[in-house]
């Protein structure tokens, strides 16, 4: 088995342990791999991970801003890479360079082998770096983590201007005429959870985080090195981070899900459990994270809620609407959505269609929010008060659950 790749960090001199237990439980909660939360983190360069990446998978790697040969990406069809996470680089007659995050990973080598009829010559690059790749050469969906210099941040608040409606002024009058449109306030519950399960209080939100420097882009080889793996022993796969499937549609109850959350394992799991029982009690549901002062859609449920809809949802804290103003304040909320560009980019990752009523939990680890869960009827309809006060303590079983997963991590 090769070494873990913190610990050869570690030997290295790279990152410091207590930098790798900070990343360890990131991943724990937010997912990706350990390489690329050290990079948000700020706590190594691009350059430094690829090259330890090498050295752990004994394969070259490569790193910085890679230009891959049009010609190249025609062999593999955006599907196929988005399945096996590779790009190809270059083709250089019967040989193909391909970019991957685990080059000793003989099945899907073979795979690629076999689908472009070339013999295959790995690279390992940093998984963020895979990830731009991805999304820039076949346009998948992969969630910008790491360094993304490229980036240009979204601009939402009072001075951005407005997306288009998905209703027009008529039913947003009609509908808010008859609730009201006073600034969301934090909703306290009548109902009280157990003490044992019981949300964590916070005396003051916390502000966003600093950003992370970006690490230096320094560019690709203009000849790739000749390389030849005949004779080379087949390498065994290295392990990894776990695999985030799609939510189980079966619903489930309040018992069972507890009962799940109190054994999971995985991120994954969390919001499989989350979104099963949602189903349950609410017609239309979202989970979503928390993290570097922004909001991230993760996975959503209900009529015309699909999933890359879910995925491009990205919301600034400071922006105006009932998400921020939960992750912000760390209350509880339920009541209508205002009609600003925040609520929505909300209503448009629920397929449109305004509820009388939402409700929104926050969901605490690390002594901050990670998550938040939105939940609502539909268009038109109110939230049953009777169904939150069970939300509410599965929302601090949430948070139990990242706690057991970040001790497990570290």
């Amino acid at each position: 088995m090769a070494q873990r790749l913190g610990e050869l960090l570690v030997a290295r001199g790279e990152c410091a342990r207590a930098a790798i237990d900070e990343a360890l439980q990131a991943q724990a909660i937010f997912g990706a791999r350990l390489g690329t939360n050290l990079l948000e983190a700020g706590a190594i360069t691009e350059e430094r991970l690829a090259l330890a990446l090498g050295d752990r998978h004994k394969a070259p790697a490569l790193y910085g801003d890679l230009a891959p040969d049009p010609r190249a990406l025609a062999l593999i069809a955006a599907e196929d890479a988005d399945r096996w996470e590779v790009v190809p680089l270059r083709a250089m007659g019967r040989k193909l360079a391909l970019l991957t995050l685990d080059p000793g990973n003989v099945a899907v080598l073979d795979e690629v082998a076999f689908a472009t009829g070339r013999s295959i010559i790995p690279f390992v690059v940093p998984e963020s770096r895979l990830w731009r790749l991805l999304v820039r050469s076949y346009r998948v969906f992969r969630e910008e983590r790491g360094v993304d210099h490229h980036r240009t941040p979204t601009s939402v608040g009072p001075g951005a201007a407005a997306g288009p409606d998905l209703i027009d002024e008529g039913e947003f009058d009609a509908l808010y005429g008859r609730v009201g449109l006073s600034t969301p306030v934090p909703f306290q519950s009548p109902l009280r959870a157990p003490a044992a399960t019981a949300p964590p209080v916070v005396a003051a939100p916390p502000g966003p985080g600093p950003a992370a420097p970006p690490a230096p882009d320094l560019g690709h080889p203009e000849v790739l090195p000749p390389i030849d793996l005949s004779g080379v022993p087949e390498l065994e796969p290295i392990p990894d981070d776990e695999e985030i499937a799609e939510p189980e549609p079966e619903a489930i109850g309040f018992a069972e899900a507890v009962l799940a959350l109190e054994g999971v394992k995985e991120r994954g799991a969390i919001a499989r459990t989350v979104l099963r029982y949602a189903r349950s009690r609410f017609r239309r549901a979202l989970l979503l994270t928390v993290r570097r002062g922004e909001i991230h859609g993760w996975v959503g449920m209900g009529p015309g809620v699909e999933v890359g809809q879910v995925h491009r949802l990205r919301l600034p804290l400071a922006a105006e609407g009932v998400l921020p103003t939960v992750a912000v304040t760390r209350s509880h909320y339920l009541g209508p959505l205002q009609k600003n560009e925040s609520n929505i980019r909300l209503l448009r990752a629920l397929g449109g269609g305004v509820p009388q009523s939402a409700f929104v939990v926050p969901v605490l680890a690390l002594g901050r929010v990670v998550n938040l869960l939105y939940a609502d009827n539909g268009r038109g309809e109110q939230v049953d008060p009777n169904d939150l006060g069970e939300l509410l303590i599965l929302a601090a079983r949430i948070a139990q659950g990242y706690d057991a997963l970040v001790l497990r991590a570290v």
